[in-house]
């Protein structure tokens, strides 16, 4: 973090909108071309909720430095304000890619998964999280959620989750799908009786019920 952004930060933190305005206008006319500016100059209007300039002052960024994370993160915190989420956690999977952080990673993560299923974005940065913070089973759930979706070996990690916090909702169920996709169907069964007993009207663990029932006639 830079000089600049430190102070901003600062001065947005405290509300001190005027003084965080004039020293803005300072740095932007002293070096115009600087995206790390513009960007400043949009958390600025954001906080403002000024979202036209908001805007304005983050494309600005993009077209001076298009590969600069903090314009892209900030791209997608303009779009969330702007009640486009899905084009924000595009520009926040992007912007991740390049310069990963842990900050609210978890909750983009999470609307990700849980909202619109992007599970391949979410991926990474659910990982990401697991490394730095392993001892939070939220994460691992979401890791495992994950891999799951995307055909992943998926077990260890929301097993993992389940010993950190049993509660969570889905875990069976989702252990179930994970132990269906390893062919491990005495573990799958054992993980599906319990999401039934959880959630008996779930239609995911109905489902993964009816798939555990074909495989078992199958292997009969």
């Amino acid at each position: 973090m830079s000089e600049l952004s430190e102070k901003v930060g600062n001065l947005l933190y405290t509300q001190d909108w005027d003084t965080a305005f004039d020293v803005l206008e300072v740095a932007r006319s002293v070096d115009p071309l600087s995206a790390e500016n513009w960007v400043l100059q949009s958390q600025l209007a954001l906080e403002l909720k000024n979202y036209d300039d908001a805007m304005g002052a983050v494309q600005h960024a993009l077209r001076i430095a298009p590969d600069f994370a903090p314009a892209q993160y900030q791209m997608a915190y303009v779009l969330r304000a702007q009640s486009d989420v899905e084009g924000a956690l595009d520009w926040y999977a992007k912007a991740f890619a390049g310069h990963p952080v842990l900050a609210d990673s978890l909750g983009w993560c999470r609307v990700m998964v849980l909202v619109f299923a992007k599970y391949a974005l979410a991926l990474p940065i659910a990982e990401y999280w697991t490394i730095h913070r392993p001892d939070e089973a939220a994460g691992w759930f979401m890791y495992g959620t994950c891999r799951l979706a995307v055909q992943q070996r998926a077990s260890a990690q929301l097993l993992r989750a389940w010993s950190l916090d049993s509660s969570i909702l889905d875990l069976p169920n989702n252990l179930g799908g994970a132990y269906l996709l390893e062919e491990d169907l005495v573990q799958a069964e054992h993980w599906l009786t319990v999401a039934l007993e959880r959630q008996p009207e779930d239609e995911n663990t109905l489902s993964n019920l009816a798939l555990l029932r074909r495989r078992l006639l199958l292997a009969d």
